[in-house]
């Protein structure tokens, strides 16, 4: 598990295949960066403290690209397995 930090900037969208019961479908999550590593969150938890991560996959830098340089959303190019599956 990473050790996310206390306050966790979700600016960032990627768009990525995942499998869930041997279906695959194209989701959209956010992204974040935690010590360079790339994290797709499929969702958050919410408490007095603020957002956190619940569910997440960690993704491969080298299947993620930046759509454009100056805007907010990627995409992966491998698939992710559904944690909850």
């Amino acid at each position: 598990m990473p050790a996310w930090p206390q306050s966790l900037k979700h600016e960032y969208r990627v768009f990525h295949p995942i499998n869930s019961h041997g279906t695959t479908w194209l989701r959209e999550s956010d992204l974040v960066f935690v010590q360079d590593r790339p994290y797709a969150i499929l969702s958050w938890s919410h408490d007095a403290r603020g957002d956190h991560p619940n569910t997440w996959c960690e993704l491969n830098p080298v299947m993620l690209k930046h759509e454009r340089t100056d805007g907010p959303v990627y995409r992966y190019e491998g698939e992710l397995q559904d944690p909850a599956s």
